[in-house]
């Protein structure tokens, strides 16, 4: 089990974030391995559905030593404990609650908590979270910019509207790393086009052809 000095250092490397969230989870093996093939390192499993919790699992045993598995949409202290059973080594959430944060510290798990007013992201890292979830994204790159005067140290991870297409432009703008979701994986699990479109998120997030 990585510390959380090593997932803080391999996701400033990385860079991106590609989260899962699925409403047929019969693909999520293949899904995982296709992101794994593609050189993703950070996979964000969601577990908002009873479903989730044990795709999180067979992802662990299957791919934890290709890449660094995540669950997302976790909003108790309760399902940071679960969720810590089943493997994941950090944790996304869509709010700030300081006992989630504090949870995730005890049992060594990188929190990840979303934030959007300059009030929650003050409170996030109050908490000591590490990284900071600005959720949603889709009101646009100036956003980030303007919270950045006030949180020049804050590391954001836009979320919710982020692509290919404008991915750079936030990670040019201060994001430390993007979390991409629907538009790299779809929710339906259909697997055309995940590999291409996974490689060129990579490429972006890292800068390289790798």
């Amino acid at each position: 089990m990585a510390s959380l000095d090593e997932l803080e250092s391999a996701l400033d490397r990385e860079r991106l974030v590609a989260i899962v969230r699925l409403s047929d989870h019969t693909n999520v093996l293949n899904i995982v391995e296709t992101l794994c093939d593609a050189g993703v390192k950070f996979l964000e499993i969601t577990v908002e559905r009873p479903e989730g919790f044990n795709s999180l699992g067979r992802v662990v045993e299957a791919i934890a030593d290709r890449a660094t598995v995540g669950a997302g949409t976790v909003l108790s202290v309760e399902s940071v404990r679960r969720v810590r059973e089943l493997g994941a080594q950090f944790v996304v959430t869509p709010n700030t609650d300081p006992a989630v944060i504090a949870a995730c510290h005890e049992d060594n798990l990188l929190a990840i908590p979303g934030a959007f007013t300059a009030t929650e992201v003050a409170s996030a890292t109050a908490a000591g979270a590490r990284f900071v979830k600005l959720f949603p994204a889709n009101v646009g790159v100036p956003y980030l910019q303007a919270l950045r005067g006030p949180f020049p140290r804050v590391k954001f991870v836009p979320t919710g509207g982020v692509n290919n297409e404008n991915a750079a432009s936030w990670l040019e703008a201060g994001a430390s790393a993007v979390a991409v979701g629907s538009s790299l994986v779809p929710l339906s699990g259909e697997l055309d086009g995940l590999l291409s479109r996974a490689q060129l998120a990579v490429m972006i997030a890292t800068g390289s052809n790798a």
